[in-house]
């Protein structure tokens, strides 16, 4: 029996794998940030300062290519830390998105969770696809109509009787007008034939004033 639901398997689907790809990869940045951080001081890290500092480019100024590299070294922990950031929030929209599933009406505002997540994936990651999919799915896919309701609209008896009532309501409303306006046409004249009366009264009265 259809009672007008629709499962949202494929957009929960996508989200999950959405949100596991998120997850994976603010791991692999975390790592990434710490690793690099954790390079200074080292033979490594100072091997790629003096590559730095070996460049033309900067031949003459290593004061220039120390600020090359605190630069990168900074720039590399913020931007890092910065799109962690946004990958976790875009994982908190997507699973407030997931939860918005369960309600049938509340499809269309999953969506928008889902777009939100998608921009803070990356845009055009794989995983911002992935939500992109998903959002076009909940606005798209509507639950179809209950067996009442479309048995309702297919049943010629059911639209002939609501046009039937409609009829009857407008031919009772135009009785009940047609039946009303006679009685105020002759309370109307009898009203004018009472005021015409009166004054023909007070002007056939020729008896003179007395005063007391």
């Amino acid at each position: 029996m259809n009672n007008g639901t629709i499962s949202r398997t494929g957009e929960r689907v996508l989200g999950i794998i959405g949100i596991v790809f998120n997850i994976i990869t603010i791991i692999l940045l975390a790592w990434l940030i710490t690793s690099i951080s954790g390079l200074e001081g080292t033979a490594e890290f100072e091997q790629f300062e003096q590559e730095i500092m070996n460049d033309p480019a900067f031949e003459g100024s290593p004061e220039e290519a120390q600020m090359v590299v605190d630069f990168i070294m900074e720039g590399t922990g913020v931007f890092g830390w910065a799109l962690v950031a946004m990958l976790a929030l875009s994982t908190i929209l997507a699973i407030v998105a997931l939860i918005n599933l369960k309600k049938t009406s509340s499809a269309s505002l999953a969506g928008i969770f889902f777009i939100l997540a998608g921009l803070l994936a990356g845009v055009l990651s794989l995983t911002s696809i992935l939500f992109y999919i998903a959002a076009i799915m909940c606005f798209v896919r509507k639950p179809p109509m209950r067996d009442d309701e479309l048995h309702r609209r297919d049943d010629g008896a059911y639209r002939d009787d609501k046009i039937r009532r409609t009829d009857d309501s407008l031919y009772r409303e135009d009785n009940v007008r047609r039946t009303d306006e006679p009685v105020r046409r002759e309370d109307e004249i009898r009203r004018t034939d009472d005021t015409v009366r009166r004054d023909d009264t007070r002007r056939d009265d020729d008896t003179p004033y007395r005063p007391l």
